[in-house]
């Protein structure tokens, strides 16, 4: 799984890559398939599918220009996955209440949210390096 690609992904290869990633090979995925509610991917294993994600379309979704929020356009609380292990009492939860502390909310991403966010990366990305090599 560790090979890079130099072009923009096709929708294609991100479906078959978290195909493989999610060991999923019975459900169809389509660019509404969200990683966690309808493949599982939560916690640690979002964290870990998104490294791979880089390592294998060769892109970094944190760069000096521009930080994991804003890649993914996630707003100050909002987050890509839940924590595994759950809150199943609601005492984190309750803790926030008494505290006053902002709710955190979670964006299920989908698939196809996934593979436009590659598309636009690899863009940025291609365009920093022609910028570059015109130096």
């Amino acid at each position: 799984m560790n090979r890079e690609v130099s072009v923009e992904p096709t929708f294609q290869q991100v479906i078959d890559f978290v195909r493989e990633f999610s060991g999923d090979v019975k459900s169809v995925i389509t660019e509404h398939t969200r990683l966690e509610a309808d493949l599982g991917i939560t916690g640690d294993d979002g964290v870990e599918l998104l490294e791979e994600v880089e390592k294998q379309f060769g892109v970094s979704f944190v760069t000096e220009e521009r930080s994991f929020k804003e890649t993914f356009g996630l707003g100050e609380n909002e987050y890509l996955f839940n924590a595994e292990g759950g809150d199943w009492l609601g005492v984190r939860r309750l803790i926030g209440w008494i505290r006053k502390e902002p709710r955190c909310v979670v964006r299920d991403l989908t698939v196809g949210e996934l593979w436009q966010v590659l598309v636009i990366v690899k863009r940025q990305d291609s365009n920093t390096l022609i910028v570059l090599s015109v130096k």
